[in-house]
C-alpha cells in the first residue's frame, strides 16, 4: 500500500485508488491531480490500496479486498491483512473510492447505507446517478463516511479522465480546491438481488428497466426473462464468474430523503 498527502498537517479526506488492481483509473486521475500543482486549501491523503496487484496487473492476489475489509492482520492471505491496514488508514477520514468495470452505464456513485452523509457526498461527485448497495456489505466505504465512483471501462482512457473530472468536482464541492461545481441531484436506486448465473451475455441496459418477463440475458439460445421489474446495476456479460450482476429498484430523487 502506497500512501502520500497534499498539503500540510492531518488529512480529514482519503482518496482510493486500485482497490482492484487492475482498476487503475484513480491512480491516472491522482497523478494527473498532483502534476497540475494545484492548491489545497486543506491536507488530502491519497491511497494507492493494493498496490501490489497494481504493480502485477491483477483485480487481486488472494481474495477480493473489497469483499474482505475490515480484514485480519494474521491472516496468511495478502488481501486480508492488507484490508486491517487499509481499515486504519481511512479510519476518521471521509473517502472517495474509485473504481472502473466491466460494465456499462458509467459513471454513478455508490453508497452502502442512505445516511444524510453519504448522500450528500454522492451530490458532491457531481453524478446524477448514486446505488445503494448495503445489501451485499463490504467495501472500503461501509465503515467510513464515504462514496465510491464507477468511472468506466477498466484501463480505459475514457475512465481515467472521467476519474480526473470527478475527483475534481469532489474536491472543489467539499471546498477543498478552487473548482466550479454544481452539487448534482442524483437518482438513487436500491440493490435488492442479483441475477445468478455463468456465461450469460448480458442483453439489456445497465440503469434502464427491465419489464416483467422481457429477455435480458441469453445463453446457448435459451433466454433468460425477468420474473419482475427490476433495473440492472454492474450487469454485463464477462463481468462476474457467479453472476449476471445486479437487480434494483428506482428509489427517486436523494434530495426526498436527505434530512432538513
Amino acid at each position: 500500500m502506497h500512501v502520500e498527502t497534499l498539503g500540510d498537517g492531518k488529512p480529514a479526506y482519503t482518496i482510493v485508488a486500485c482497490v482492484h488492481g487492475d482498476e487503475t483509473c484513480g491512480w491516472h486521475a491522482f497523478n494527473r491531480l498532483k502534476a497540475s500543482g494545484i492548491a489545497v486549501r486543506e491536507p488530502v491523503k491519497f491511497v494507492l490500496a493494493n498496490e501490489r496487484a497494481f504493480k502485477l496487473g491483477f483485480r487481486f492476489c488472494d481474495a477480493d479486498l473489497n469483499r474482505v475489509m475490515p480484514g485480519d492482520e494474521s491472516s496468511e492471505k495478502h488481501e486480508e491483512r492488507l484490508a486491517a491496514r487499509l481499515q486504519r488508514e481511512l479510519r476518521g477520514t471521509t473517502v472517495l473510492d474509485f473504481h472502473s468495470t466491466e460494465s456499462r452505464g458509467c459513471p454513478y456513485a455508490i453508497v452502502t447505507g442512505e445516511d444524510d452523509a453519504s448522500l450528500r457526498l454522492a451530490r458532491s461527485t457531481g453524478l446524477d446517478r448514486v446505488v445503494d448497495m448495503s445489501l451485499y456489505g463490504g467495501g472500503v466505504t461501509q465503515d467510513v463516511t464515504g462514496v465510491a465512483v464507477e468511472c468506466g471501462y477498466y484501463d480505459d482512457e475514457d475512465a481515467a479522465t472521467m476519474a480526473h473530472r470527478i475527483l475534481l468536482h469532489f474536491l472543489g464541492a467539499e471546498d477543498i480546491i478552487d473548482h466550479d461545481h454544481a452539487r448534482s441531484t442524483p437518482t438513487l436506486y436500491e440493490v435488492f438481488g442479483e441475477a445468478e448465473g455463468r456465461g450469460y451475455t448480458f442483453l439489456a441496459e445497465n440503469f434502464q428497466q427491465v419489464e416483467a418477463g422481457e429477455v435480458f440475458a441469453t445463453k446457448n439460445g435459451v433466454d433468460r426473462r425477468a420474473d419482475h421489474d427490476f433495473y440492472p446495476v454492474l450487469m454485463s456479460t464477462h463481468g462476474y464468474t457467479d453472476r449476471i450482476g445486479f437487480k434494483a429498484r428506482r428509489v427517486g430523487p436523494v434530495e426526498t430523503l436527505l434530512s432538513t
